[in-house]
């Protein structure tokens, strides 16, 4: 029986990877796009921060697609893809921390 793939570049003819990271990268510019909708009516900078780690999400895809095409080496791909998902965690601790510490400090202060 053979895999489905087997991890092969865009240009291998690798079918599978291609349509799973072009979901991805749709998924993730909706999303992206429903959190600046989101931004623009509460203009919070939890909702910003939001807003960036859901961008740092939707790079994930793209670095996937530069690498396919051999733009970006296989290394500085996985290390790019770290970052990100490193970026996403910390923007959305900050996002939380805000909402729950800041934003309700100000709200009981009256500001």
């Amino acid at each position: 029986m053979k895999p489905l793939s087997i991890g092969g570049h865009l240009g291998a003819g690798s079918w599978d990877i291609a349509a799973v990271v072009v979901l991805s990268a749709v998924a993730g510019a909706v999303l992206c796009g429903l959190a600046l909708v989101a931004y623009r009516q509460r203009g919070t900078r939890a909702y910003l921060l939001i807003v960036l780690a859901l961008a740092a999400l939707f790079a994930r895809p793209l670095i996937a697609l530069l690498s396919g095409f051999a733009l970006v080496s296989g290394p500085t791909h996985h290390f790019l893809e770290h970052a990100l998902d490193t970026l996403f965690v910390v923007l959305v601790l900050g996002a939380v921390y805000y909402a729950r510490t800041v934003e309700k400090r100000l709200d009981e202060e009256g500001l």
